[in-house]
Formats: C-alpha cells, sequence, structure tokens
C-alpha cells in the first residue's frame, strides 16, 4: 500500500482549503493538500472552462447547480463578489471573523471597481437609474479584482480570467506550496479513515497508486457537495441534511438601446430587501444573461434570442434559501423551495422585471431563468455535524472548513467568508 505521512491532511484546494494551507504553512506545520482536479490552464477564461473547470448537476427537481473541480476550486470561476460574513455567525454561533476579513480586504485590495469601469457601461447605468427611481437603490460591488489588469469590456469572470486580474484560490495556493505544503492533484478522497473515534488521515479513490493519506488532523474543504459524500462514506452521521443553493432566477430581457453586452455582471446589486424579504436583486451582462436561458431553459424561444444578443438587458435575483434539501450518498440532490422561498423567488423576480421594463424593455421579450445555484452549503452544518471549532462531533481531529458548516444559507456570494473562516481555524487547529 503507497502511503504519505504528515501532520495535517487537507481535502480541497478552493478559497477555505488553499487559505488554510498557506496559513498552517506559515506557522511551520506540515501540510498535505489534496485536490480532485487538474491545474488547468488554457480553459481558463474560455468558454471551454464549461466542462473542464465547471461541472453543472441538477436536483431531482429540475435545479441547475455549477462548482469548480480544479485547483483553487470554485474561485478559478466565480464573478469576484466580496460580501461581508453574515452578521449572525457572530450573535448566534459566538464565531467573531471582523479581525480576519478586515485582513484579508486589506491584503487582496477588496473594492468596488473604478468610477471610470462604470461610466464605460451604458446599459448598466440606465438599469441603476432605473431602479433608482423605483426606490431600489443598486450599488457598486466590491470586487476581488485588480483594476489595473482587469478589462472593463470583459465580462468572462465566470469562465476564468485570462488577464489575472481576479483573485483566485490558486495565488494562496502557490505561496503554500513556497512554504513547504505538498500539493497532490487529481487525488479524489474517498472517506477518512477513523479509528477509535479519531480521524487519522484519508483514503483515496481508485485503484493503483497512492491509497492513504495520513495526518494527525484531517481538514474537510470539498464545498457544500464534496464534503458530505466524503462524511457521509466515512460514517458520519447527519451529513448530507440541511442543504441549500443560494438559488438565483436569472431574468432576460430585450430593450430599443445597446444593451448589456460587453458590461460586467453582478456590476451593481442591492440588499436592500435581504433582511426584510429574503433576497437580492442585480445587473447581468447580455451574454451571462443569454447563456442562463439557453442553461435552464432549453427552449425555442430561448435561442431565438440570440439574434437580439446586443440589445439584451439582465437582472437576478438571489434568494436565502431554507435549508431543507438533502444529498443522498450516491449524489442524489433533493432541493424542493417551500412556500416562503418561492415567494422570494416571486418577490425578487417581480422587482427585477419592474427595473427591466422602466430601462426601456419590452414586456413581452422577458424570459426567466429559474433555479440557478452556485453556493451550495449546509451539509454537514454547525451544531449539526462539527462543532463551533469546526471539530466534527462524531470524531476527534477532523474538521470541516467550507460552505457545508454554515447552518443557514447566508444569501450572497461567501468567498469572503470563507478565507476568513479558514484563517481563523489556522489560529485554532
Amino acid at each position: 500500500m503507497t502511503r504519505i505521512e504528515t501532520e495535517i491532511v487537507i481535502v480541497g484546494s478552493g478559497p477555505a482549503g488553499a487559505t488554510l494551507a498557506r496559513e498552517l504553512c506559515r506557522q511551520g506545520r506540515k501540510v498535505v493538500l489534496l485536490e480532485k482536479g487538474r491545474w488547468h490552464q488554457w480553459p481558463v477564461g474560455r468558454f471551454a472552462s464549461m466542462g473542464t473547470i465547471t461541472r453543472t448537476v441538477r436536483s431531482r427537481q429540475g435545479g441547475l447547480m455549477a462548482r469548480g473541480i480544479t485547483a483553487g476550486g470554485s474561485s478559478v470561476v466565480f464573478n469576484g463578489n466580496a460580501y461581508d460574513p453574515p452578521s449572525w455567525l457572530g450573535s448566534e454561533l459566538g464565531i467573531d471573523l471582523c479581525p480576519e476579513t478586515a485582513a484579508t480586504k486589506a491584503e487582496l485590495g477588496i473594492k468596488p471597481l473604478p468610477e471610470s469601469f462604470y461610466q464605460s457601461w451604458p446599459a448598466t447605468r440606465r438599469l441603476v437609474e432605473s431602479a433608482g427611481e423605483l426606490d431600489i437603490p443598486l450599488h457598486p460591488q466590491a470586487k476581488f479584482i485588480d483594476p489595473e489588469k482587469c478589462d472593463p469590456r470583459c465580462d468572462d469572470c465566470m469562465f476564468g480570467c485570462r488577464q489575472g486580474a481576479k483573485w483566485t484560490a490558486r495565488s494562496f495556493l502557490e505561496e503554500a506550496r513556497e512554504h513547504g505544503a505538498r500539493v497532490l492533484l487529481n487525488a479524489e478522497v474517498d472517506r477518512v479513515i477513523l479509528e477509535a473515534g479519531q480521524a487519522k488521515g484519508v483514503k483515496l479513490a481508485g485503484p493503483g497508486g497512492l491509497q492513504e493519506v495520513r495526518g494527525e488532523k484531517v481538514v474537510l474543504s470539498a464545498g457544500g457537495l464534496g464534503t458530505p459524500l466524503i462524511l457521509m462514506r466515512s460514517g458520519i452521521e447527519k451529513a448530507g441534511e440541511g442543504f441549500f443553493i443560494d438559488p438565483m432566477n436569472v431574468v432576460l430581457a430585450v430593450g430599443k438601446e445597446h444593451g448589456t453586452r460587453g458590461e460586467m455582471t453582478f456590476a451593481f446589486a442591492s440588499e436592500e430587501f435581504v433582511e426584510s424579504d429574503g433576497f437580492l436583486v442585480g445587473t447581468v451582462g447580455a451574454l451571462m444573461v443569454l447563456g442562463a436561458q439557453l442553461a435552464q431553459r432549453r427552449s425555442f424561444r430561448a435561442w431565438r434570442r440570440v439574434l437580439d444578443l446586443r440589445r439584451i438587458m439582465g437582472m437576478f435575483t438571489k434568494i436565502g434559501d431554507t435549508p431543507g434539501g438533502r444529498i443522498d450518498p450516491d449524489g442524489t440532490i433533493d432541493k424542493p423551495y417551500p412556500a416562503e422561498d418561492r415567494e422570494k423567488f416571486r418577490k425578487g423576480t417581480e422587482a427585477c422585471q419592474r427595473i427591466l421594463l422602466k430601462a426601456g424593455a419590452d414586456p413581452d421579450s422577458i424570459l426567466i431563468a429559474h433555479d440557478i445555484g452556485g453556493h451550495p452549503g449546509g451539509t454537514a452544518a454547525i451544531g449539526r455535524v462539527v462543532d463551533r471549532e469546526l471539530q466534527a462531533l462524531a470524531a476527534k481531529n477532523l474538521y470541516v472548513c467550507d460552505a457545508s458548516v454554515f447552518p443557514r444559507s447566508p444569501g450572497r456570494p461567501p468567498t469572503l467568508t470563507l478565507i476568513a473562516l479558514a484563517k481563523y481555524l489556522a489560529k485554532r487547529i
């Protein structure tokens, strides 16, 4: 049997896993990080990222979900938005991430893009002005983007960034390597090795080659879809329950003027209704909003909109959904939406339509791609599967650090929270 011995085993190289590896190696700890995917290069920033880097799955109910399987995880193909951790992490769970969040913002220069970018996006400005007239304030979004390297006419963040303007977890992964981490790619973990109620390492999937990585501590950072499957195969009860996805409805409309082609997706958003009604709304570039329709609807009416690409505008509404879904051991996802979630969708979608119509959209052109998710979590929640120190309740020296530990949906992109959470854990593990 081929085996590696180390101090700490980390599974997954996304925002949490890569950050944790970097922080621990800086402390002089011995780390082996295992990543299921490859270090893709050519597909980054191209449509070819779909299916190579980005893998899509559907729930039994038809909801579409995406995850990044590559070095750096989903950070390679996220849109670069940065939101502070939800307040309930501190007020309800006693996890104060303020120091780690502030340090991350300062280090990575997280802030909205320059005013000059916004001035070059006439259709987005039209949507912002129209929303303001409807008392729905849209504000510039803080970004993990270096404006000195960014092309404001590019809207390929969700395919990856060829300019190197967008931060990804790969930079932290490279730093971890420089500080001594051993990073193994194409390494799919099957389960955690548990002996006498303690984690002793992980067993890899597949015949031949490396079969085990033994360590004093194991941290799963394989994401809200990957982590629960490893936990279930390891015999950890209650993993896979409480699933949420932060789903979106993406609304397309065609106007008389030039649309949002070449204008950045998710550049403006409103959190005005997050606390009161459970949804946020924001702007979407033309190619992204059309792509959402084609991916989810697959209808002739959606394909016809290709001819209107220059005049297409887009809006999205994202809800904080009820953590009432589950992932089965075979990977099947069950994600129903109760009446309260459907009401959030209704209100958010209606707000998007009102903004688009105010901005000059043709009412007969509106299309809605329903239930598209990108932030899976809840499947190893604090209080159910792990404690407030992120250690498994059922096994010592086994930790989880990714969105699966959130007991409910943040309702907004979690990348900044995950980096801060990993820094928090690195001080305690």
